[in-house]
């Protein structure tokens, strides 16, 4: 998708409904299809997020996967879920006015989320986020399926995913009406060029417009494993060229960490 033209680049299916757009486009990707298929649906039944987490997908969201086939060194790979989160940054600021715009932050690894409204003696230490997307990221059949679920307009029973995970979504920031394909089509404007970018000169050209917009920076965290194991604990510093997320311990040593779920501590 070289020196690709925005939304119209990309080839989109759009279905009712799909037990998982994940599962449609690596069916895509088995068969030999080409880069660049986005796959759209309504209502999954079965879909699933990062880990293979079930994900919840009411009426009133975008969810869709992505057919890429990078030619990018494996050791970069890891970072295109940071690409896509600064893309659906991006979309969602082109659609908001630029007081709400501020408010979308990326999370490491795989989240966009929304800062909840505050005072502005609060401190970023202190600020509470709610979460708007989520993305996933396989390899697969040669390529990559790149899955994103992004909650647009809330159904008429907002769902209580309990936790810390308050959901978020698009239309509260705005103050007129917003489509699904409002959406889609602001984030696949903005995910071309990003993308482009990072297949040519990898992450390091786009982690300072990251951390610009990163909601863990100045934050104590703890990163687990998919079983909840502690791997590292510290406050973060910033996401390195690598897409490491750099922490700083209790003794001031700095810890680079490649994987693993970031929890506000």
């Amino acid at each position: 998708m070289r020196g690709c033209g925005g939304a119209s680049s990309f080839r989109i299916l759009s279905l009712d409904e799909t037990p998982s757009t994940n599962s449609e486009v690596k069916r895509a990707l088995d068969a030999g299809e080409a880069e660049g298929l986005v796959v759209c649906a309504r209502r999954q039944v079965a879909g699933y997020g990062r880990q293979g987490r079930a994900w919840t997908s009411p009426e009133g969201g975008l969810y869709c996967s992505l057919l890429l086939r990078p030619d990018v060194n494996a050791v970069i790979l890891p970072t295109l879920s940071l690409v896509v989160g600064m893309a659906v940054r991006r979309a969602v600021a082109s659609l908001v006015d630029a007081g709400a715009a501020e408010r979308v932050k990326i999370k490491w690894p795989n989240d966009v989320v929304v800062a909840q409204n505050v005072s502005r003696e609060t401190s970023v230490r202190d600020e509470a986020y709610s979460k708007l997307c989520g993305i996933s990221l396989e390899a697969h059949g040669g390529g990559v399926c790149v899955g994103v679920g992004v909650n647009v307009v809330p159904p008429a029973e907002r769902p209580d995913v309990g936790g810390k995970n308050r959901a978020a979504y698009v239309s509260d920031l705005m103050s007129s009406p917003v489509s699904i394909e409002d959406v889609l089509e602001a984030f696949l404007t903005a995910f071309a060029p990003l993308y482009d970018a990072w297949t040519s000169d990898g992450f390091a050209p786009l982690v300072d417009e990251f951390n610009a917009h990163a909601s863990l920076l100045g934050r104590s965290v703890s990163v687990v494993d998919r079983s909840g194991a502690t791997l590292s604990a510290g406050t973060v510093e910033r996401v390195d060229a690598w897409g490491r997320l750099l922490l700083h311990d209790e003794t001031g040593a700095e810890i680079p960490v490649c994987s693993g779920e970031a929890h506000l501590v």
